[in-house]
């Protein structure tokens, strides 16, 4: 099974079904070498099984939705005009991974395969950020390009931080991408990802208000 129906099961033995907002074509199309045992524990075995692909999961209700964060991603909310920002702290940096070199085994010919991918623009200011992963599940240098372009991927959504305090948005979701207007931080428009939503209430001032965490796209 692909890594997407492995998920499904996974999901399902807890009684949640997993329902697809969007999905990458490695979520779909990459079918590890995968073993469950008893004992182990659901959250580490989602966690190994989304290490293979750039995609996201979260929990809403009774279902599981699988996202695949993309930059071409259309803000749905905007923050710091109608919806006031009380506060907010913003951090952009360099990706933490620029190169992702993966070693895996042809069952076939039983040949070794090693892949090595990176990201030019980044490694001309840091040149030895490498991610080293050796895993038996990967068969073919396509699949050795897949994992690698996941974790380069998530290395860039990581590389920007933040939150923004605001009134809270009943509608705001996971990974939605939002716009944040904050003339303070010198923000028009930026464009930010949910990675958490907070909310709180202040019962002696009648107040809720939300912390929305975000990352880039």
């Amino acid at each position: 099974m692909p890594v997407k129906q492995i998920l499904a099961f996974v999901f399902g033995r807890i009684g949640l079904k997993l329902e697809v907002k969007s999905q990458s074509a490695a979520a779909a199309g990459f079918y590890p070498d995968f073993s469950i045992n008893p004992d182990d524990r659901g959250d580490l075995i989602i966690r190994r099984l989304l290490s293979f692909v750039p995609d996201v999961v979260f929990i809403e209700g009774i279902k599981a939705y699988l996202v695949y964060p993309q930059s071409s991603d259309q803000a749905v909310y905007s923050y710091g005009e109608a919806h006031a920002v009380f506060q907010g702290k913003h951090h952009t940096g360099s990706w933490q991974t620029n190169q992702v070199r993966v070693e895996g085994y042809d069952t076939g010919s039983g040949a070794s395969i090693l892949t090595d991918s990176f990201s030019w623009e980044q490694m001309q200011g840091f040149s030895d950020r490498v991610k080293q992963i050796s895993d038996r599940n990967i068969g073919t240098i396509q699949a050795g390009q897949m994992l690698a372009g996941a974790y380069l991927r998530k290395a860039e959504i990581e590389s920007s931080s933040g939150m923004i305090q605001s009134p809270v948005n009943c509608g705001q979701q996971l990974y939605d991408v939002i716009d944040v207007t904050d003339p303070r931080a010198g923000l028009s428009g930026a464009k930010r990802r949910v990675t958490g939503i907070q909310v709180s209430y202040q019962a002696d001032h009648g107040v809720y208000q939300q912390k929305l965490l975000l990352s880039g796209l």
